[in-house]
């Protein structure tokens, strides 16, 4: 009798430690389901997260090409009173928000060069120093109640405002082929030049050479002396022109029948090369006997 008691005794101690086992299992496929279940729900907010995240810079992105920094996206480089200025019309809220601004280059380097700009009359501007912004992507930053943003305007290129918009004329005297240059936007006074030079490049060889050229004290006078032949060329229009001029002889410097590339550079006192090269023009020389004249910017000596 006892060795079945202990027999059933046994028995049931067995099946305790195995269902014992079983609850063990089954309680940590739950914990292991409960943890994963909590993962996916986590998942799931930081995606809702990151959509509404993404959803909100997408529409203040909208929100911010809606409400432009400007009037107009365009800007101008001017040259004032002698000083060379940057200008950018303004919106109506600059003065009401009390907006501060200020331009800013991007350099090809990455630096930034940046300089403050003054509300006149609904305009931003900005006097730029010589020398201060090279080549680069420019752009124009607007605070207001302690929030700035930034608006980019497009490429600027030292050549927009350290350059000579010129006209030339070319003109025979006393056996002396001129080459008259007129900067119509220069700021330059006479005292301020160090030496011009005028680059010519043989079309058909490339070779090049640079004659100097004189500062002429009374270029209207000479422009009206190398015109003495006839017929006459079209005088250029010099309404409204500084009246800067130069001259190079180019005697004996042409061979005939052959096209130059003649451009020109002015060097001043304060190291700013100005290049003439928007200006330059094919020229030929031909012999075909006759007399000389002008047109059209192309130059024919018949001797």
């Amino acid at each position: 009798m006892m060795n079945k008691t202990h027999i059933a005794l046994c028995i049931c101690a067995g099946l305790l430690v195995v269902n014992t086992g079983f609850l063990f299992q089954i309680s940590n496929r739950q914990k292991a389901l409960e943890q994963q279940m909590a993962n996916m729900q986590n998942q799931v907010m930081d995606s809702i997260s990151v959509n509404t995240s993404s959803i909100t810079q997408r529409m203040e992105n909208i929100l911010d090409k809606q409400s432009s920094l400007l009037s107009s996206s365009n800007f101008s480089v001017q040259k004032q009173d002698g000083a060379i200025v940057l200008l950018a019309e303004a919106t109506p809220k600059a003065i009401t928000d009390g907006e501060t601004a200020e331009f800013r280059v991007k350099k090809a380097d990455g630096s930034v060069q940046s300089q403050k700009a003054t509300l006149e009359n609904g305009v931003w501007k900005t006097t730029m120093e010589t020398g201060l912004f090279d080549s680069g992507t420019l752009s124009i930053a607007i605070s207001s109640n302690g929030v700035t943003r930034q608006e980019e305007l497009g490429s600027v290129s030292t050549a927009q405002y350290s350059s000579i918009d010129a006209q030339s004329q070319w003109g025979q005297n006393n056996s002396t082929l001129y080459l008259l240059v007129y900067p119509s936007d220069s700021f330059y006074e006479a005292k301020d030049i160090v030496k011009a030079e005028a680059n010519v490049e043989n079309a058909n060889t490339g070779e090049c050479f640079t004659v100097p050229m004189s500062l002429m004290d009374n270029p209207d006078d000479a422009l009206e002396d190398v015109h003495t032949n006839e017929p006459k060329a079209p005088m250029p229009d010099i309404e409204n022109l500084q009246r800067l001029g130069f001259s190079a002889d180019f005697t004996n410097k042409f061979e005939e029948g052959t096209d130059y590339l003649i451009t020109f550079s002015v060097t001043t006192t304060d190291g700013t090369v100005l290049s003439g090269g928007e200006s330059s023009t094919s020229y030929k020389k031909e012999k075909t006997g006759g007399s000389t004249w002008l047109s059209g910017g192309s130059l024919t000596l018949q001797p």
